[in-house]
C-alpha cells in the first residue's frame, strides 16, 4: 500500500480553512468545477456520512468520518462509487501568524499509480480553495 501528502500555507484563519471543509454548501462551492454540478452532504461527527456528487458528470464520492476534531483534524475514509477500494484522507489544519498550514495525507491506495492520479486531483482541488 502506498501514500501521498500535500502542504499548503494559507492565509486565512484555521477556523475559515475548516468550514471550506466541513460546511456542505461551502465544500460543493469549491470542490469541483462548477461545470460538474456538484452537491454534498455532511453528517460531522465519527461515524457519520458524507458524500461529494458531481450531478453533471456522473462521478461521486463518499465515506465516512473517523476523526473529528474541530478544527484542527478531519479524518475520514474514501471511495468512489462503482470503486472497490476504500483509502483513508486525513487533514491536519495547524494555526499560524500567517493563517493556516493545511497538511493533507492521503493513504491506503493499492498502487502508486492510483497515488498519484489522487495527487494530481488534491492539488487541482485544493488550488480551488478559496481565500
Amino acid at each position: 500500500m502506498t501514500e501521498m501528502r500535500i502542504h499548503r500555507r494559507l492565509a486565512v484563519p484555521v477556523q475559515r480553512v475548516w468550514r471550506s471543509w466541513t460546511d456542505p454548501v461551502e465544500l460543493a462551492a469549491w470542490f469541483w468545477p462548477s461545470r460538474f454540478g456538484t452537491t454534498c452532504s455532511i453528517d460531522l461527527r465519527v461515524g457519520g456520512a458524507f458524500r461529494i456528487d458531481g450531478v453533471e458528470v456522473g462521478m461521486a464520492v463518499s465515506g465516512e468520518y473517523v476523526e473529528v476534531e474541530e478544527p484542527t483534524t478531519l479524518s475520514f475514509t474514501w471511495r468512489w462509487d462503482g470503486d472497490d477500494e476504500e483509502t483513508l484522507v486525513t487533514l491536519n489544519l495547524t494555526p499560524t501568524d500567517a493563517g493556516t498550514e493545511l497538511d493533507l495525507m492521503h493513504e491506503r491506495f493499492a498502487t502508486e499509480q492510483s497515488a498519484a492520479e489522487h495527487e494530481q486531483g488534491w492539488n487541482d482541488c485544493l488550488d480551488r480553495l478559496p481565500a
